[in-house]
């Protein structure tokens, strides 16, 4: 499975690599970065958080819905669990998922079917 991680933090993105070790992981820090990804390689998940630099979450999930070679891929909304009723609706919209960080922090791969 081939991943593209797009977040500000470099503790959550080796977070997620430890998670998802055994999966191709592409990471990038700013969502500019995750646009030109997405326009280049296809992937078979997009993570990413919603407070990007320079492009946002929500702005990059636009863009790769409408004009990238990922625009069926499923992408999951790293999100602080702050959201407003607003955000989870435009979310939605956009065929996006979202998933608090500390969702993110329990997984554990034990648990996780990959049939």
């Amino acid at each position: 499975m081939k991943v593209l991680v797009v977040h500000r933090q470099e503790a959550v993105l080796e977070n997620i690599k430890t998670q998802l070790g055994h999966w191709y992981i592409r990471s990038v820090h700013t969502g500019l970065d995750g646009l030109f990804a997405t326009r280049l390689e296809n992937f078979d998940l997009i993570l990413c958080g919603l407070d990007l630099p320079v492009v946002t979450g929500i702005e990059m999930v636009r863009s790769i819905r409408n004009f990238s070679l990922n625009k069926k891929t499923p992408i999951i909304l790293l999100a602080d669990g702050n959201e407003t009723p607003e955000h989870a609706r435009l979310i939605s919209l956009l065929n996006a998922n979202l998933l608090t960080m500390k969702e993110v922090e329990e997984m554990d791969e034990s648990k996780i079917n990959y049939n």
